[in-house]
């Protein structure tokens, strides 16, 4: 039985709240679920939930000069920060992962925490046990798209990162979500998919890496992928690469690297 109830949502930073949203909102139709700013020094940011497909990403921009999410931004220029899962219960969530040798390394409140990247070979994970009164999952209504959207997305596949040792990082993940490891592929270069595991209601994909291990983009899942291709074209984003059946629109253009396909993969678990 999984210990997550399934993604909560993936996190994106970047240093401009509206440079974060906009190509969201026009490329794919991102919904914002709330958007707030926090001057205070333990949060510095401007941001908030938005809502793609039929899941979440949090996208944030540093407020102050002490903000924590300003070393990410400075650092590494942005992109997908880290991802948080929904648990039931954050007190036995919290016991659970001592036994695997993981403690919190900040606190949000009683029902959300984040674990040390240290203990999940680097990765940064946020548990929660709540939710926020703007989500669709928990039955309230979303706010108007703003603008049609060119390649509107209607399913929230993957989350990716980049990894040293995609098997063990699988295996690890896999036993502290409680759920499976759905792929491992020995021999996946880099930009393939070396492992992937479970989140319940998306997937973690897996490739390997040299260099920094890091949360790194998403794919998402939209109804005419010709269509879709073509348009974002037309607009300046084209099409780099591909993984899979999937192709990857090019990074530049877009707040995180964005993989699109016209179906799940086959691991999916909405597909069972």
């Amino acid at each position: 039985m999984a210990e997550i109830d399934g993604l909560w949502h993936a996190t994106a930073m970047g240093p401009d709240y509206d440079e974060l949203l906009g190509p969201l909102q026009r490329c794919f139709g991102a919904v914002v679920m709330h958007d707030h700013v926090s001057e205070d020094p333990a949060v510095g940011r401007r941001g908030g939930m938005i809502w793609i497909g039929d899941n979440s990403i949090e996208i944030g921009a540093p407020v102050g000069e002490h903000s924590p999410v300003r070393g990410f931004v400075e650092k590494l220029g942005g992109g997908m920060h880290s991802i948080a899962v929904h648990v039931a219960d954050a007190g036995a969530t919290r016991e659970r992962l001592a036994g695997h040798g993981v403690e919190p390394i900040a606190d949000v409140s009683e029902d959300i925490f984040f674990t040390r990247p240290a203990a999940t070979a680097g990765l940064l994970l946020e548990w929660s046990a709540t939710h926020t009164d703007d989500d669709p999952r928990w039955g309230f209504p979303l706010a108007e798209r703003v603008v049609p959207p060119l390649a509107p997305a209607t399913q929230y596949a993957f989350v990716t990162a980049a990894v040293a040792d995609p098997p063990a990082v699988a295996e690890r993940l896999a036993a502290l979500f409680g759920t499976d490891v759905q792929r491992l592929t020995p021999g996946a270069g880099p930009g393939e998919i070396a492992a992937i595991v479970s989140l319940v209601d998306c997937l973690l994909v897996l490739q390997p890496t040299t260099g920094r291990t890091r949360f790194h983009g998403h794919g998402l899942v939209v109804d005419d992928l010709d269509a879709s291709v073509t348009a974002l074209a037309e607009a300046g984003i084209g099409a780099v690469g591909e993984l899979e059946d999937m192709v990857l629109l090019d990074p530049s253009a877009l707040p995180v690297p964005t993989y699109l396909g016209a179906r799940l993969l086959p691991e999916d678990p909405r597909l069972r």
